[in-house]
């Protein structure tokens, strides 16, 4: 396989997962009365018929917290309590009622438990692997609304980095590259230098490499979540995600 095939690959696999991932996810703010602003990021997840919003804790403490969903722009306060625990667990998860879910038409949808690797455990070194959030950076308040702009990023694992706990992902702004399905208008907007709000982020298995490799036709639906991000370390250039293996341990120890 050539560089060039390897990228179209890469580009192919980022758009798909992008819109894949898109109802899966929602920005976290605050505001106080003299600002707004991004804390991180949160995923929905269903289990055992019970419907979560699981972030992290460092994300979690700050209250109070808003969230929305994935087609409409209303923002809405979570006043229930969070089951949470510092770092170095660093996980957070909250019930979002059926009464919450109904409280505005929204295309969001919620994670199936049963897409949890029981491991994080890529078949290839070579895999790659997916995030999608929301950055700071890309966050903006103006005229009584809070613009959030999710984006999506295609990497790999750091060849022997990482612990029993964490694994570790890339992160090179200046070797990141837009999508063809990037738009002119997005790309003009969009800032990759700072990875902060992150945080809370399902790192995501593609699986790609896994199932062609086994001759097989791979879709997103393939995908498997491996980790929860939780950290970015400046001076390595590299985002730390808790292994997923961990995060099952602490969802169902907590009664999630």
């Amino acid at each position: 396989m050539t560089p060039q095939q390897w990228k179209t690959i890469c580009d192919k696999v980022s758009d798909d997962m992008l819109v894949h991932t898109r109802p899966f996810v929602t920005p976290l703010g605050t505001e106080n009365p003299l600002s707004v602003r991004l804390v991180g990021t949160g995923s929905y997840v269903v289990r055992k018929n019970h419907r979560l919003l699981i972030t992290c804790e460092h994300v979690a403490r700050i209250q109070p917290m808003h969230y929305r969903f994935n087609g409409n722009e209303d923002v809405f306060e979570h006043r229930g309590p969070w089951t949470m625990d510092k770092h170095p667990i660093d996980a957070a998860f909250a019930p979002i009622t059926d009464l919450a879910w109904a409280a505005c038409p929204h295309q969001a949808e919620p994670i199936s438990y049963d897409r949890f690797a029981w491991y994080h455990a890529p078949a290839d070194r070579a895999e790659i692997l997916f995030f999608r959030g929301f950055s700071g950076e890309n966050s903006h308040y103006a005229f009584n609304v809070h613009q959030t702009n999710g984006t999506g990023y295609a990497t790999q694992e750091k060849e022997m980095r990482g612990d029993d706990q964490v694994f570790e992902l890339f992160w090179e702004p200046e070797n990141t590259e837009l999508t063809s399905q990037t738009t002119t208008e997005a790309a003009a907007e969009m800032k990759i230098e700072n990875a902060g709000g992150f945080s809370g982020s399902l790192v995501w298995n593609t699986r790609y490499v896994e199932v062609t490799q086994q001759g097989g036709q791979w879709t997103p639906e393939d995908a498997v979540v491996t980790g929860l991000l939780q950290r970015w370390d400046q001076d390595t250039r590299t985002l730390l995600a808790w292994r997923v293996e961990h995060l099952r341990k602490w969802l169902e120890t907590k009664g999630a």
